[in-house]
């Protein structure tokens, strides 16, 4: 009877390590050079213009450009456990509601959104300085995504 229990056990150990929940409070892993962006079907590749989620079911969404994450999300509507960006000068992630966005037809990201994210307000005023655009919260670059996914077109350089 003892050995049964154990062996029992056992099994119910080995099963639940082998099912790997997303720990949704951290962001998805990209493999940079190797995963596919959601929204545009291309190679991630640059960290400092990467982006992504989960749902809310643990499904990873990983985007080459934060505005791509935008345009995917207006059109599918997924409930998001917490949406993540990079920063663009450490690449360290954010959280997207705690990040200064800069929106600038003089910045050249991937898709050519020209939106890219800040831990640091200051700095992302700098780059508006700099490049000229505007200072946005994640809440505006959202909103904003709605008129450019009818009208959005990916041209090649």
């Amino acid at each position: 009877m003892r050995t049964l229990l154990i062996l029992s056990l056992l099994v119910i150990f080995t099963l639940s390590a082998c099912q790997s929940q997303a720990d949704l409070s951290q962001p998805p892993d990209i493999r940079y050079g190797e995963d596919i962006c959601e929204e545009c079907n291309m190679i991630i590749s640059e960290p400092r213009f990467a982006a992504a989620y989960y749902t809310e079911g643990g499904d990873a969404r990983r985007f080459d450009d934060v505005g791509g994450m935008a345009i995917y999300h207006a059109e599918h509507q997924e409930d998001v456990a917490q949406f993540w960006v990079h920063d663009y000068l450490t690449e360290a992630w954010i959280i997207a509601d705690h990040a200064y966005f800069v929106m600038s037809d003089n910045l050249q990201t991937p898709m050519g959104h020209g939106v890219v994210a800040f831990t640091d307000q200051a700095q992302a005023e700098n780059l508006v300085s700099e490049v000229g655009g505007m200072l946005m919260t994640f809440a505006e670059v959202m909103d904003s995504s709605g008129s450019e996914s009818d009208s959005h077109t990916h041209s090649e350089p």
